[in-house]
């Protein structure tokens, strides 16, 4: 039997070291050679510099148009960093604060039956998980107290018209 029989297949152990240089850095360095040229490129012409554009542009410069894909840029440490030093959009050095839409309380008069819907989905598209997860809760618990409500009326009238059939029954007889 070959050892790759007897390997476990939960070991997740290093790659085969003769993989990783033949192959692996191999593919990181074409990346990063088409990363540079592509941006070298596109500076030269004056264009934006975008994972787009540079992705573009490699397919253009690469002999055998597969270019690069830009996860692949993403991915590979060095060709990101290159990308990041010469692209045309700079994001702000703070993180946006995210603007929060507050449910309003959930009560059973508010919601109208001729209501613009998609209105409404947009408006749950825009509110934050938790926010979401309070107005379920908290109409979770109107329909239960609706239900109970509802029960307890139907047991009411049971009682009532029971009373009214036994009474029928006694005028009857008398």
């Amino acid at each position: 039997m070959s050892s790759r029989f007897n390997q476990n297949p939960n070991d997740h152990s290093e790659p085969h070291p003769w993989l990783e240089e033949k192959v692996y850095a191999k593919l990181r360095q074409r990346t990063v050679d088409l990363v540079r040229q592509s941006v070298d490129a596109l500076l030269k012409d004056k264009q934006r510099v975008s994972l787009a554009r540079v992705s573009a542009k490699s397919k253009e410069l690469d002999p055998a148009h597969r270019g690069i894909s830009e996860s692949a840029i993403l991915d590979n440490q060095e060709a990101r960093a290159y990308y990041e030093q010469h692209r045309s959009w700079r994001g702000s050095s703070r993180k946006r604060a995210k603007s929060v839409v507050v449910a309003p309380p959930v009560s059973p008069g508010l919601v109208k039956p001729d209501r613009d819907e998609q209105r409404v989905r947009q408006g749950y598209l825009r509110m934050s998980k938790e926010a979401l997860v309070e107005r379920l809760i908290a109409a979770e618990r109107t329909l239960a107290e609706q239900r109970e409500r509802w029960l307890s009326q139907q047991d009411e009238a049971l009682t009532w018209r029971l009373r009214a059939e036994a009474a029928e029954a006694r005028l009857k007889k008398e």
